[in-house]
């Protein structure tokens, strides 16, 4: 029988610890050894629950695999989009074992979870650096030399960070490492319909019918989202910009697994959410410009700095003719430009989001889904 879990703490809640990625056992007594289950236990395969159970197995192998895919040069950092799809990779499969997690048992779900999730913060972190890279090379493409220099030396250091990102990503995604995950993968698809009885429809892609531990799923991610939006339609508050962000992406994912069961209004619901979480990623990633290129102006002015002051050495005071002995003159338009088009984007992003939740509460996207789930 299917148990609802609870809820987890929030993503941006939850705590986890740096280091090296833990090792992963294989064929471990969690999962291969474990007794067949008696017959009192079986769960017939055209129940709700044999439906479910299976749908578990073949998404999980489903995501596994396309984990091990998208690694594939996911290292190349010539291209940005690699890494961004290996970490939407390892967000869908992340929400594909909590959505299925009434039938993981509890140490194997915890394990798997804590991988995928370190996967994903890795391939994440070298995702964000390839956005503001890619934001800055294109600004300073339709800058002239000396206008390009101060951006230049900024993506110079991204790229330094990059290069570490990359190595740390690597550990994660070694070929016997992923290879040893998708092997866990298997072996939590087996346990999930080991109880799982009688003939197997393997042309059935989707749920038929949630069950009741789904619904009350997508019941709190709903009430999350909805419950961010109020702070997040503030366009000082990034942090709740981030979280709804993150909201919206845990309830789509949810319904991707689950609108075929829940109705129209479900499926609706998903490009919704969806919607959200695109236009809230825009957003941040105008944010996450800020912080480097303003590090990059920080260190054009301490070289200033020093040279003037070296020029004024003996001298009582400083002459403000010395401000032309300063290098770095020519080179701060180019790093301000980017920030100027990152803050004007930024705006544009969080303007567009702003109307399309209003017009989705207006549609009344959000009341229908509640309804649904409710019937």
């Amino acid at each position: 029988m299917l148990e609802d879990p609870g809820p987890e703490p929030e993503e941006d809640e939850e705590i986890h610890g740096d280091g090296p990625p833990e090792p992963i056992s294989v064929g471990s007594a969690t999962t291969r050894d474990r007794p067949a289950p008696s017959p009192e236990h079986a769960v017939p395969a055209d129940s709700m629950e044999g439906r479910f159970r299976l749908a578990a197995a073949r998404v999980l192998d489903e995501r596994a695999a396309q984990l091990v895919q998208q690694a594939k040069g996911a290292l190349d950092v010539s291209e940005p989009g690699p890494a961004g799809t290996l970490w939407l990779g390892a967000r869908r499969m992340r929400a594909a074992l909590e959505f299925f997690r009434p039938c993981i048992s509890k140490s194997d779900y915890r394990a798997s979870r804590e991988e995928v999730t370190r996967l994903g913060r890795a391939a994440g972190a070298r995702r964000d650096v390839d956005a503001v890279i890619s934001l800055c090379e294109a600004v300073a493409a339709e800058m002239g030399p000396l206008e390009a220099e101060g951006v230049n030396r900024a993506v110079d250091r991204l790229r330094r960070n990059q290069a570490e990102l990359n190595r740390d990503l690597a550990r994660h995604i070694h070929g016997r490492r992923l290879q040893a995950f998708k092997v866990r993968t298997e072996d939590l698809a087996g346990y999930a319909t080991r109880e799982v009885v009688g003939e197997r429809d393997e042309a059935v892609s989707h749920l038929i019918e949630p069950p009741e531990p789904v619904i009350r799923l997508v019941s709190r991610r709903l009430e999350r989202l909805r419950d961010l939006a109020p702070a997040a339609l503030d366009p000082e508050n990034v942090r709740e910009h981030h979280r709804m962000r993150v909201a919206a992406e845990r309830l789509r994912y949810a319904l991707e697994l689950s609108a075929e069961a829940l109705g129209s209004q479900a499926h609706t619901a998903r490009r919704a959410a969806r919607g959200l979480q695109e236009t809230l990623g825009d957003v941040r990633d105008c944010d996450l410009v800020v912080d480097p290129i303003r590090s990059a102006i920080a260190e054009l002015e301490e070289e200033d700095i020093a040279v003037v002051l070296d020029r004024a050495r003996g001298s009582r005071d400083l002459d403000p003719v010395l401000v032309q002995a300063a290098p770095n003159r020519a080179a701060y338009r180019g790093p301000e430009l980017v920030l100027v088009h990152a803050g004007a984007r930024r705006r544009m992003m969080f303007e567009r989001f702003r109307r399309l939740w209003l017009e989705q509460s207006r549609q009344g996207v959000w009341v229908a889904l509640e309804t649904g789930l409710r019937k």
